[in-house]
C-alpha cells in the first residue's frame, strides 16, 4: 500500500506540476499580447520626420519625393537614407538597391509605419518607417557627373594599411559625392578638363584626438600627379571635411 501511495502522489505531483507550467505559460503570453497592444496603441500616434506635421497610420502607404542619400545593410535591418526638408531618414528595406541610384537622385518614395523587432535582452516589438517601392525620377550631381567623366576613378594604398573592399567601395563614392558637388574653382576646372586623369590616395591619420581616413584627390598627367584636394573622413561617425591648406583646419563638406 505504501508504494501504491507513493506513486499516486508523484503522479499527483506531476499533475499540479504540469498545471502550474499551463498557467505560467497562459500568463506569460497574455502579459505579451498586453505588451504588444500597447505597443500598437501607442503606433496609433506614430509621427515621422518625411511627415512631421501629420498622424500616421499603420499600414497605410505614403507618398514621396526625396533625396536618395545610401543603402545600408550592415545590421540586423537593411535601410535606405534619404533627405527631406533637410533631414535624414532610414527607412527599413527587404530590397537590395545600392546599384539602382547615386547619392543626391531625386527618387519618388513610397512608404509605410509597419513593425520591427529590436534585438536585445528579449526581442522588442516597435514600429518604423518601411520602405515599400523607390522610383528615380530626377539625377542627381553623381549620376550627372558618371555621364560626364565617364572614366574610372584610380586609387591606391600603402602596402601597410587594410581596407575591407566594402570600405574601398565606400570611400569611391565619398570621392564621386565630393567631385560632383565641390564649389572649388580647381576641382570644377579639372573634371570638365577632357584630358584629365582623376587618381586619388588612401591612408590613415590622427589630427587633434581623432582618427581620420585621409583622401588626396590629384590630377595624373604624364605619370606625374598634382594634389586638388585633400579630404579627411571622420572614422567614427563618417562626417567629410575638405582640408584648408591655407588655415590649417578641417571644413566639414555637406
Amino acid at each position: 500500500m505504501k508504494v501504491l501511495y507513493s506513486l499516486a502522489f508523484l503522479v499527483l505531483l506531476s499533475s499540479c506540476n504540469e498545471k502550474s507550467k499551463d498557467e505560467n505559460t497562459n500568463a506569460d503570453t497574455v502579459s505579451q499580447k498586453k505588451a504588444t497592444n500597447q505597443v500598437v496603441e501607442s503606433a496609433k500616434d506614430y509621427k515621422s520626420d518625411i511627415r512631421p506635421n501629420e498622424k500616421l497610420k499603420l499600414e497605410q502607404v505614403y507618398t514621396d519625393t526625396a533625396e536618395f542619400v545610401e543603402f545600408n545593410n550592415e545590421g540586423d535591418y537593411a535601410y535606405v537614407a534619404i533627405k527631406k526638408d533637410n533631414k535624414t531618414i532610414a527607412l527599413t528595406t527587404n530590397e537590395t538597391i545600392d546599384s539602382l541610384y547615386k547619392r543626391g537622385d531625386i527618387i519618388d518614395v513610397k512608404w509605410k509605419i509597419d513593425s520591427v523587432f529590436i534585438a536585445g535582452e528579449g526581442e522588442k516589438l516597435d514600429f518604423t518607417e518601411w520602405l515599400v517601392s523607390a522610383k528615380k525620377v530626377k539625377d542627381g550631381p553623381v549620376s550627372l557627373f558618371r555621364k560626364k567623366y565617364k572614366k574610372p576613378i584610380k586609387f591606391y594604398w600603402g602596402e601597410e594599411d587594410h581596407y575591407s573592399t566594402d570600405y574601398k567601395d565606400y570611400l569611391y563614392t565619398q570621392v564621386e559625392y565630393y567631385l560632383a558637388n565641390s564649389k572649388k574653382d580647381l576641382v570644377k576646372s579639372t573634371i570638365q578638363d577632357p584630358n584629365a586623369s582623376l587618381i586619388y590616395s588612401i591612408e590613415d591619420r590622427n589630427l587633434g584626438g581623432h582618427s581620420y581616413t585621409v583622401l588626396g584627390i590629384s590630377n595624373e598627367f604624364e605619370n606625374r600627379t598634382s594634389i586638388i584636394q585633400w579630404l579627411y573622413l571622420d572614422s567614427e561617425n563618417r562626417n567629410l571635411y575638405e582640408y584648408d591648406l591655407a588655415n590649417e583646419k578641417l571644413i566639414e563638406f555637406k
